[in-house]
């Protein structure tokens, strides 16, 4: 009985959404303070809102870009995810990483990825990829059917123990 997905190997793009995402979401905020504000009378707390909303808008504008992976590859081993990618020494970097999905359209996966084998022993933020059937049509059911199969940690074996329970 065969638990992995064979080999696979997909790119990782430039998500060119995530802008728009970000400024639609800026503006729909910054119109809900606005309609809050304008339904009464002049506070403090509306300053405070407005600050808050500013280091927000600031935060995510210079976090979120250092928080995304693109232009580089997912590969799945069969056992294990790799990022692999060229950094700019042109110099072809491979790194073990740990999935998780975060979000599934069918046509689209966003998914958190953790990388384990740097210099700081897996403690690395998590990352976020978002791919696309249109980058790879050809392999994307594949690219999926690893991304939903289980490594062989994940695989338990019962044991007697477990019959017994």
């Amino acid at each position: 009985m065969r638990h992995h997905a064979p080999l696979v190997v997909y790119p990782v793009g430039h998500f060119v959404w995530g802008r728009v995402v970000f400024v639609t979401t800026a503006l729909l905020s910054a119109l809900g303070l606005l309609v809050w504000q304008m339904q009464g009378a002049y506070s403090v707390v509306w300053n405070a809102a407005w600050l808050g909303w500013l280091a927000c808008l600031i935060g995510t504008a210079v976090w979120g870009p250092r928080q995304t992976l693109s232009h580089g590859e997912l590969f799945w081993s069969g056992e294990a995810w790799f990022w692999q990618y060229r950094d700019p020494h042109c110099q072809f970097q491979v790194h073990q990483v740990l999935l998780e999905k975060g979000w599934d359209t069918g046509t689209g996966l966003l998914l958190w990825v953790k990388p384990m084998d740097t210099p700081d022993h897996g403690r690395s933020s998590l990352r976020a990829a978002w791919l696309c059937e249109a980058q790879l049509p050809s392999k994307w059911h594949g690219f999926r059917c690893a991304v939903y199969s289980r490594s062989r940690e994940e695989i338990h074996t019962p044991t007697a123990d477990d019959v017994r329970a």
